[in-house]
């Protein structure tokens, strides 16, 4: 195998930002060295996936090969040369970067004897030992020991004048250590140092996210916040362009979030936020001048006439959206929703303006545009709604013309489907097609669509939770009781929506979002106590299975709990003036919701 030729496809790969190809090119390479029983080329490439697989935060990954690259070179006859002492450093630095740091230390061990046997005091590979052995003990907490060893690499990497990227790590290095020690002086210092080594040719180097993600640190205690998250914005954009999302990615998150909050801007980096405040940037005026129509009459009737808005899927147009949900189709952008015939008219004029809006806010890129079921940029009405709402061409055409749906497509809709299309926020265009359809849409169900929804789920209650579940524990099966039990909360909550007239989110979103329901808090309550309880056949076992028959078992804590939800729904029922009776059988309360109707 010709590994130079491998190794400059592996660099052409991360000069061209595919690093989602490098693993199956690696694993591709190495099956090949393998099979050719080429064992230098194949120890190369081990490295190369242990190192890639550090860097992308895949430690399992990394691990595996780690746990076989040296009993392989053992056996290769190359146990203490200077490639084996090699490959214990970048085993070392993964076992590190994924936690185990006992392990981390005594392999950086390995690698000094060594060194110490094969090399010269000052060859430059003791730079990249010391470096790395640095972030160890930064990880240890041992700052004193990090910037001692740290200024030792610095007296080597300062004796080779064309070591710039060297240099440009070892003083970001330096200025984390010294930020850590709260020696200000001196890591500003070595962070100016680093920055600029770097801007002398080398900014496009990964390495220099995390220098400019320390020097946001620096700033960041010294209360200099807006520097702060300029830096901070700058190393994740660097940061994702050459290794992609991964945990050192989050963390700079976790630090730009910190600024904004303490520049009293807590929300500017949830998803709602961010689309707002891009538009307001880069909104209607923007998209006429980039799309050099100003005197375009019709085109400029038409952005008047449409909405401009972040709604649909994803957690950020909920307001739930936290830290985890950036780990995928997350940054700036809004929507544009058109109608059919505005499409057919401006469509292709709307989408160019739009992707030729700023590709970066706020540390994030524009997301990719998902074929059949965009997020963002330029939207058709009928097509939106006909995907999430699953409307045929004659249900779209009513909702176009009379801004809302017939009682026969309300009554098969789920709420999860309405609260994806009236969740988030319109930001201009209230008076548009989608601005009214938003609007009449977000009041709820007509009232005979929501009793009739309402008679359906008490039914469903009761015979899932006081039914059901008394029936399968009495027959000794557990299993089947606690599915009963899960089917009884589900239902429990969708009523407490349609109770409060608001459309419950899906199911992975219902219990954050009923926190926010201004009505049946107690109902709510007792959901959480009984999802905290499991059923126990032990309160069954006082009586043969027949003997049951015909009785209720108020000794099962589960049962109790069940009871007491239902007392709480009957209670609210009364309030909202929908049932006249007390029973606290759910389904005796079905002919005084459908009476409403």
């Amino acid at each position: 195998m010709d590994i130079q030729a491998v190794l400059q496809g592996l660099d052409t790969l991360y000069e061209r930002r595919e690093s989602d190809r490098v693993e199956d090119y690696l694993s591709k390479n190495l099956e090949k060295a393998l099979k050719e029983g080429d064992t230098g080329s194949a120890i190369s490439l081990v490295n190369e996936l242990i190192g890639f697989y550090r860097e992308t935060s895949q430690y399992q990954k990394a691990e595996k090969y780690c746990e076989k690259l040296l009993p392989f070179m053992e056996k290769a006859g190359l146990k203490d040369t200077i490639h084996y002492g090699t490959s214990c450093l970048n085993i070392a630095n993964a076992y590190r970067a994924s936690g185990r740091l006992e392990e981390s230390f005594s392999t950086y061990q390995k690698v000094i004897a060594i060194y110490e046997q094969c090399l010269e005091k000052d060859d430059l590979q003791y730079a990249g030992l010391y470096n790395n052995l640095a972030l160890l003990y930064q990880e240890m907490e041992k700052y004193e020991e990090a910037c001692e060893i740290l200024n030792k690499a610095l007296d080597i990497v300062e004796k080779y004048p064309d070591e710039k990227l060297k240099q440009a790590i070892t003083y970001a290095n330096l200025a984390e250590s010294y930020l850590k020690l709260k020696d200000m002086d001196k890591a500003k210092d070595s962070s100016v140092k680093s920055i600029e080594h770097f801007k002398d040719g080398l900014t496009n180097d990964y390495h220099y996210s995390a220098a400019l993600a320390v020097a946001g640190d620096i700033c960041f205690m010294n209360k200099e916040y807006e520097q702060a998250i300029e830096q901070y914005e700058q190393a994740m954009l660097l940061l994702k362009k050459h290794i992609g999302i991964t945990n050192s990615y989050f963390r700079i998150i976790s630090k730009l979030q910190a600024a904004y909050e303490a520049m009293g801007k807590p929300d500017a980096l949830s998803g709602i936020t961010m689309a707002r405040d891009y538009y307001n940037l880069y909104g209607k005026e923007a998209l006429i001048k980039e799309n050099e129509r100003e005197k375009d009459s019709e085109y400029i009737k038409v952005l008047s006439e449409i909405a401009f808005a972040k709604i649909g899927e994803g957690s950020e147009c909920l307001g739930y959206d936290d830290i985890i949900s950036k780990d995928h189709d997350f940054g700036p952008g809004f929507c544009i929703f058109v109608t059919e015939e505005q499409y057919h008219d401006f469509g292709r004029a709307l989408e160019r303006a739009y992707d030729a809006l700023p590709e970066d806010f706020r540390g994030f890129t524009k997301p990719d545009r998902i074929i059949g079921a965009p997020r963002n940029g330029v939207i058709v009405i009928e097509d939106f709604f006909a995907r999430i709402l699953s409307l045929d061409n004659v249900a779209c055409e009513y909702l176009v013309k009379n801004y809302t749906l017939p009682v026969e497509v309300w009554l098969r809709l789920e709420d999860w489907q309405l609260r994806t299309v009236t969740n988030g926020e319109v930001f201009e265009g209230k008076d548009s097609v989608y601005g009214r359809i938003y609007e009449n849409l977000k009041k709820g169900y007509p009232e005979v669509v929501r009793n009739r929804k309402i008679a359906q789920l008490l039914g469903n209650i009761c015979q899932e939770g006081q039914y059901n579940y008394q029936r399968m524990m009495q027959r000794r099966d557990v299993e089947g009781a606690t599915f009963v039990l899960h089917c009884f909360e589900e239902h429990v909550m969708e009523l407490l929506f349609l109770l409060n007239k608001e459309f419950a989110p899906h199911k992975k979103w219902i219990m954050r979002a009923a926190k926010d329901l201004k009505k049946g808090k107690n109902v709510l309550a007792e959901v959480e106590k009984l999802m905290a309880m499991q059923p126990d056949i032990a309160y069954y076992k006082d009586k043969e299975m027949i003997d049951w028959i015909g009785r209720v078992n108020y000794n099962d804590p589960v049962y109790v709990a069940i009871d007491h939800i239902a007392q709480e729904i009957v209670n609210f029922l009364q309030e909202e003036n929908l049932t006249e009776s007390d029973d606290t059988y759910l389904e005796n309360h079905i002919p005084y919701v459908l009476k409403k109707v």
